[in-house]
């Protein structure tokens, strides 16, 4: 029988070993510099590779990598990291709390961190790991993993509130629950879309859309936009009814394997066909597509009239949000996640172990398009 790496021994140390701690050396950070049109404010390493965006709130990061990761957003100077919380899904954080999914031995976990130091205030075990964000709203912290049930716990001591099966175990990867107006979503595995009452996991609705594995859905004004997670198929429901508002197929042999954005009446949709998609919201109309070199596994942002996304040829984007003109792209030494903007800054981590901060805007002296 063959031995397990030492690797995965260590990360399925017990949890009650779980110490956090800041690294000796300091994590790199490099200082200013350009990269073609985008202007890097600082990176630093975050001990692995990153699947997943990061979380910002006031002034700290927090981004998965080995570990979970509170960097300062002034310097990138690192406060904590803690090895047994983060998997592959972002973290989230509430007041001085935050969340992630984690390591234990044979099994996954659900921990709250201190948002001030990293030390675990609860944990639950999970027979299956997870690799999306768990969810906080009113108290109460909602999540998903391999299993077949979306779980709520109170969100300050870890207590089970309700738990209701939504799909079948089986292969794939599973979508992060969204929560607008008081609804509940949660995508299955099979293709199947669940509106639960966020206090009792009472089921509101239930709508079979086209595909299979769709991702995180999207909830805007009313409508939930969805992307098929094997195909190239989008789709807008009414939120309230579950109810088809119009289905596209796009011209295509990729999938969809990330969040939609939107701002105004264009949704943007990025495909593992190499190109992100713009659409009429209202109608599903196919508006234009810019091209990249490769998959884009990224969800896309928008900020002051630009679209941000990475993709997996290892640039950040961005492109004018009217008509797709390439304004700027970033080079990093992988694939790049999905970004977040906020203050002007954009921070974005890769699979090159890099966590970045990037200027959100046009390269100066160039008219925006």
């Amino acid at each position: 029988m063959p031995k397990r790496s030492p690797r995965r021994q260590r990360s399925r140390r017990p949890l009650e070993d779980i110490q956090p701690r800041t690294p000796s050396p300091p994590a790199q950070t490099a200082g200013t510099g350009t990269a073609e049109a985008g202007t890097v404010r600082w990176r630093v390493h975050v001990g692995g590779r990153v699947h997943s965006a990061p979380y910002v709130t006031d002034g700290t990061v927090y981004v998965t990598g080995r570990g979970v990761w509170a960097v300062d957003r002034a310097d990138g100077s690192v406060r904590w990291t803690n090895a047994d919380a983060g998997r592959m899904g972002s973290p989230t954080a509430a007041g001085d709390t935050v969340y992630s999914a984690g390591y234990a031995a044979y099994w996954g976990t659900m921990l709250a961190l201190d948002a001030t130091d990293g030390r675990p205030r609860w944990h639950r075990r999970m027979k299956r790991y997870s690799t999306t964000q768990p969810l906080v709203a009113n108290g109460l912290l909602h999540y998903v993993n391999g299993s077949r049930y979306l779980r709520t716990v109170d969100a300050a001591t870890g207590r089970r509130r309700w738990r209701a099966k939504y799909q079948h175990r089986g292969w794939g990867t599973e979508s992060a629950p969204a929560l607008a107006d008081g609804i509940l979503y949660a995508a299955g595995k099979d293709g199947t879309v669940w509106a639960f009452d966020p206090a009792t996991g009472k089921v509101r609705w239930k709508q079979r859309i086209i595909g299979r594995l769709p991702a995180t859905p999207l909830l805007h004004d009313g409508t939930l936009y969805v992307g098929d997670g094997l195909g190239p198929h989008v789709q807008a429901l009414d939120a309230a009814t579950g109810a088809f508002r119009w289905r596209t197929l796009l011209d295509s042999v990729g999938s969809i394997r990330t969040t939609p954005a939107i701002s105004g009446n264009t949704l943007y949709v990025g495909c593992q066909d190499h190109r992100l998609w713009a659409l009429n919201a209202t109608t599903g109309a196919v508006r234009w597509h810019v091209t990249t070199d490769g998959p884009i596994d990224s969800s896309p942002v928008v900020s002051g009239g630009t679209v941000y996304f990475g993709s997996d040829d290892g640039h950040l984007w961005a492109i004018s949000a009217e008509n797709g003109r390439v304004r700027w792209k970033v080079r990093t030494g992988g694939p790049v996640m999905s970004p977040v903007v906020a203050d002007g800054v954009l921070y974005v981590g890769s699979r090159d172990g890099y966590l970045y901060a990037i200027e959100a805007s046009p390269a100066p002296g160039r008219p925006l398009p």
